[in-house]
């Protein structure tokens, strides 16, 4: 890999940075640390102590950043893990909810399909019955017709 050398200014001193990384992301960097030695410049200076005792405590702070972002990613590996074990469990129960879908159709026309077939029995039995009533009917009144002839034909005899 090549070395980029970047000339940048850290708290009023000039430097020059060697680094695999682009030019910009260098004088990024540099300017975060800049940024941060003037932040803790403003309420350090009144203490009276050095520009080393300056470097070192930005340096503390910006290990504390590091040392924080590392717990942070971390978290979020931890989170993505959970993430993927749930989207499993969904996909899972969405597959099923599928599954249970696809028969709960399948249930439903063989339903229809009985429904269908039973109203079709219904209608062929409701004419047998139909047809019952109608032959019972005759049966009554040739039963009537017989009694009559019966009654007729015993006055007969009796005379």
């Amino acid at each position: 890999m090549e070395n980029n050398k970047v000339k940048v200014r850290i708290y009023g001193q000039e430097y020059t940075i060697a680094g695999e990384r682009d030019e910009e992301t260098i004088r990024q960097i540099a300017a975060h640390v800049n940024d941060k030695m003037r932040e803790l410049g403003r309420s350090f200076s009144s203490n009276g102590q050095g520009t080393g005792t300056l470097a070192v405590l930005t340096a503390i702070n910006i290990a504390d950043e590091y040392f924080g972002s590392l717990d942070e990613i971390e978290k979020l590996k931890e989170s993505k893990i959970q993430l993927e074990k749930d989207t499993q469990h969904y996909l899972k129960m969405w597959d099923e909810a599928k599954k249970s879908f696809a028969q709960y159709k399948e249930n439903a026309a063989k339903a229809a399909e009985e429904k269908q077939e039973s109203e079709e029995r219904y209608r062929e039995l409701e004419a047998r019955c139909s047809e019952f009533e109608n032959s019972f009917f005759d049966l009554q009144m040739e039963n009537l017709q017989l009694k009559s002839e019966l009654d007729r034909l015993k006055r007969l005899n009796e005379e």
